[in-house]
């Protein structure tokens, strides 16, 4: 393990498992994202730097934050490191070697008039954006787009009226308008639907075409395609990316005879399809055509420039990526080419002069998310690392676009949680507080803490395996209480905060747990009974998790009976609740409790018996339930109930469909199932 590094946040102590070095940038791989277009970028005369103003009261200049300082030693590792990280991917020297070309050339010849061009672009670009901002406002507001009924009765009317190359009162407002509803409907077949309206303007318009008519009055334009392509985008078919990309070469071989002109918009919805695309593949391309954008930028088209929306899709896309599949297994980062984004937005920006590739808030906390989902090494510690980076970023230029928010910090504490590190769960309370302490001195308001950032710190103590685990957690959830009684923080909490807490019992080796989690339980019960509010009501997650915890129980006779009899009255209570229904999950938790803390007794094959045949009942006899009745070893009860041998690999297709009909597999789909 390297030298240890010292960080100081919020007054209190970290120390780095890994040195300044673990925050390395990507190394240059071979089959990474590579910058062809470097060698054409137009240089800028200076170096472009965030605006300040440091005597503005709210300006963080003008009150110094005590949170991240780095120590003096640091402060020379980072720039190493930095000086490093500039040869990522070559990408310093090929942009240098670039502007110094273009200076021997001559091309910085006419300074004043490009940057007048470009301060005009600048202005374009805005109100483009605020355009943008007025369409989503008024989609927004427009209740029709939320009926699929409504919007498949006026496609099915359109193309019926407009079939076999007439379009008698056809309005290309109305086409438009139907495609840009499907792209927002969420409805599976939106993209078809979509598709189909984009090919019947182009069969009206060949139609006029040929026939030597006026322009047809619907034929296509860019804003057309553009809204075709970001339905393909959000359709969720695994060839998204390719598929939009067509369109994108249709318009680009089209362009001459019908003055089609793909702009930024056309090229980030192609890059957002791949984003959202399934295919190992998908961040190359992704990467390949953002990168087309800055060529096209950099030849002189005014409709095309990468944005920071463009790269941050290139970001996600990349954050998804699990690496290069070799012989020898899998290669390569995902996490660490997202990393390297932020490095190529950033020289991008100083040297063309193009702020809007300049990386913000967004942007890094796309690259943290991405780290924070990874199994990289020292992953959370670069994380961290970029949010130090973006703390000193506001705190000397003033910039907002770069202020960390409360879904930052909120995504480092999550991948401490994750990280299975023996210092995670204290890393990730210290952060807690480096945020209280950021709000409440007013140095950075949007670092508010929520209920998720508590939620997070929770899960933290619970996956520690610390000894003191449930006590830190009970602690967390008091405070939560106190501080929303107090009306500091709206951080009341949720039934998530409760299930954590309980779960933290359920993990720990903690005496009479079965009890204290049934008396968390007890409490969250009583508060939703006072308040009524939804977000604390008792749901079947929490019931699982009291029964977990009585699965695991230990200790003597008295304490297993206990847990026997709390587990008895969960399973009836939640049966008989108006909360909800055992599920598969709560069958096979029970069965859990059964085969760990009951002996081997003519009662307890009867208790079996019972809970299987109700559990068939209820349609639940999911894949838990199947392993718990396996892993009891009753082979004879086994056969009787299930009507297989328990040596035989089954499926839950092999059985009656009435025993499995509301077995709902997996966990994310099991979330989503409780938040509805």
């Amino acid at each position: 393990m390297g030298s240890k590094t010292t960080i100081i946040i919020a007054g209190a102590l970290f120390v780095s498992p890994r040195a300044a070095a673990a925050f390395r940038s990507p190394p240059s791989l071979p089959y990474g994202p590579s910058l062809p277009f470097c060698s054409k970028l137009k240089p800028s005369v200076g170096r472009p730097s965030r605006k300040t103003n440091p005597g503005d009261v709210g300006s963080p200049s003008s009150v110094p934050l005590r949170a991240s300082t780095l120590s003096d030693s640091l402060d020379a590792e980072e720039q190493q490191q930095m000086s490093l990280a500039g040869s990522i991917h070559d990408t310093s020297d090929i942009i240098s070697m670039a502007v110094e070309n273009a200076q021997v050339n001559g091309a910085v010849n006419g300074y004043n008039g490009s940057l007048q061009q470009e301060r005009h672009k600048q202005k374009q670009r805005q109100q483009q954006r605020q355009q943008q901002h007025q369409h989503r406002k008024a989609r927004k507001n427009n209740k029709a787009t939320e009926d699929p009924d409504f919007l498949r009765k006026r496609t099915e009317a359109l193309l019926l009226k407009t079939e076999g190359g007439s379009a008698p009162k056809a309005d290309k407002r109305t086409f438009d308008w139907l495609i840009d509803a499907w792209s927002y409907s969420g409805e599976p077949d939106a993209a078809s639907h979509a598709l189909a309206l984009l090919s019947r303007m182009e069969e009206l318009r060949d139609a006029a075409s040929a026939a030597g008519d006026v322009p047809s009055p619907v034929a296509p334009d860019t804003k057309s395609y553009t809204k075709a392509i970001n339905a393909v985008a959000r359709s969720g078919w695994r060839d998204a990316g390719e598929r939009a990309e067509e369109i994108l070469e249709r318009m680009i071989r089209d362009e001459g005879q019908h003055g089609l002109h793909p702009n930024t918009f056309t090229y980030t919805y192609v890059i957002d399809a791949y984003a959202r695309s399934p295919s190992p593949k998908s961040p190359h391309a992704a990467q390949r055509l953002v990168e087309q954008m800055e060529t096209l930028r950099a030849q002189g088209d005014p409709e095309v420039w990468p944005t920071t929306r463009a790269w941050n899709s290139v970001i996600v896309a990349w954050g998804q990526w699990k690496g290069e599949e070799m012989a020898w297994g899998r290669i390569g980062s995902g996490a660490e080419r997202a990393e390297a984004c932020l490095e190529i937005m950033e020289e991008l920006a100083d040297t063309t002069g193009n702020e809007e590739v300049r990386p913000n808030s967004f942007n890094y906390n796309s690259v943290i998310s991405a780290l924070a989902n990874s199994q990289d090494e020292g992953a959370t510690s670069r994380a961290e690392k970029i949010l130090e980076r973006m703390e000193n970023l506001y705190r000397t230029t003033g910039d907002f676009d770069v202020r960390p928010r409360t879904a930052t910090y909120n995504a480092i504490i999550d991948a401490w949680a994750k990280s299975g590190e023996i210092d995670a769960a204290d890393r990730a309370e210290l952060l807690l507080g480096h945020m209280m302490e950021l709000y409440e001195t007013g140095h950075n308001p949007d670092a508010k803490p929520n209920v998720r950032s508590f939620n997070s710190v929770l899960n933290a103590w619970a996956k520690s395996g610390h000894p003191m685990a449930p006590y830190k957690a009970g602690e967390l959830l008091a405070r939560m209480e106190e501080l929303d009684r107090a009306g500091q923080l709206n951080v009341s909490p949720d039934a998530t905060s409760f299930a954590t807490a309980i779960n933290a019992y359920a993990r720990s080796h903690t005496y009479d747990k079965a009890r204290s989690a049934y008396d968390l339980f007890l409490h969250m019960k009583e508060m939703y009974d006072a308040s009524g509010k939804p977000t604390i009501r008792p749901n079947n997650v929490v019931y699982n998790s009291v029964l977990n915890a009585c699965a695991f129980s230990i200790g003597d006779l008295e304490e297993q009976s206990q847990a026997i009899e709390i587990a008895n009255a969960m399973l009836v209570g939640l049966d008989e609740s108006p909360y909800g229904k055992p599920d598969q999950v709560t069958y096979g938790t029970y069965l859990k409790v059964i085969n760990n803390q009951m002996p081997l007794t003519e009662a307890r094959h009867q208790v079996v018996e019972t809970v299987f045949r109700k559990c068939a009942k209820d349609g639940m006899v999911g894949e838990m339930v199947l392993r718990q009745m396996r892993e009891m070893g009753l082979e004879e009860i086994y056969e009787n109930l299930v009507g297989k041998t328990i040596w035989g690999e089954l499926k839950l297709s092999d059985f009656p469909s009435e025993w499995t009909c509301n077995v709902v597999e997996g966990k994310r789909m099991r979330r989503w199932q409780f938040r509805r």
